[in-house]
């Protein structure tokens, strides 16, 4: 446990998003919490217990695209070990990965948006302005459940929100575009007292819950990150230029775009 903390102490430092650390922390306390029921200390860990480590993760029904994203941070939690002198090789192998299909990008037609609205419009003022928020601004999903009042500015007569400590480091200013969820967002945020420490009241996770309710509800293939493609095509039709978009998104590159 003191190795991770160490490891995590080490990420804050090489400026991670608080996001990814904690991402970080869960993958790895899980990794401990096997290593303790296989009775072997980090550095003992050989190529097969690795194997097994991943068909353990198999075994409780997660996706071969988390089993993935696990085991790349235990990889790269090995590297650290190595350079801290604290284990000798990295048992966690390029090749171990599991070959998923990719995701196919789509965004809502503008049928599904009216429906999605509808839907939204019977939530609670706080769920109903954090969806309208991903709609107008592309943000992720974890980056608007943590915003706070201060996070939101008006500039020239138009609405802004403040991304800190994000993804990657994209932190970055976005405008509230699209008249109708511009307008909810203001009613909403006008009426908000100082004091809030979060905007929305509510976690990623629950807003990710409401999102899986509304595709149950109408057959629409539908997450929180359809959202976010959904904005971008839409400006991207629009005829906003896509280097534009990638900073909006908080994108590294064009090709994530």
């Amino acid at each position: 446990m003191l190795q991770i903390n160490k490891y995590l102490q080490h990420l804050e430092f090489e400026g991670k998003a608080i996001n990814t650390i904690e991402t970080y922390r869960y993958h790895l306390l899980a990794f401990d919490a096997w290593l303790s029921y296989v009775g072997k200390a980090v550095n003992e860990v050989s190529r097969a217990d690795i194997l097994e480590f991943k068909e353990a993760l198999l075994a409780q029904n997660k996706s071969g695209r988390t089993v993935n994203g696990i085991l790349s941070c235990v990889r790269n939690y090995y590297d650290y070990l190595i350079m801290a002198e604290e284990a000798n090789f990295n048992p966690v192998s390029k090749m171990i990965k599991i070959k998923v299909q990719p995701h196919s990008q789509r965004r809502l037609s503008d049928e599904e948006i009216n429906e999605f609205v509808s839907y939204i419009d019977r939530l609670p003022a706080h769920t109903r302005a954090a969806f309208y928020l991903m709609l107008g601004t592309g943000a992720r999903v974890a980056e608007v459940a943590k915003l706070k009042k201060s996070d939101f500015q008006y500039i020239e007569g138009a609405l802004y929100i403040n991304i800190h400590d994000a993804k990657w480091g994209s932190d970055r200013q976005i405008p509230v575009m699209f008249p109708q969820a511009a307008r909810v967002v203001a009613d909403y945020v006008n009426q908000l007292d100082v004091s809030s420490e979060s905007a929305f009241r509510c976690s990623a996770r629950t807003l990710q819950r409401h999102a899986s309710n509304f595709s149950k509800k109408t057959g629409i293939s539908f997450s929180c990150h359809v959202l976010r493609h959904t904005f971008a095509t839409r400006l991207l039709e629009n005829g906003v230029p896509i280097e534009q978009i990638q900073l909006l998104l908080g994108h590294r590159s064009l090709t994530m775009t």
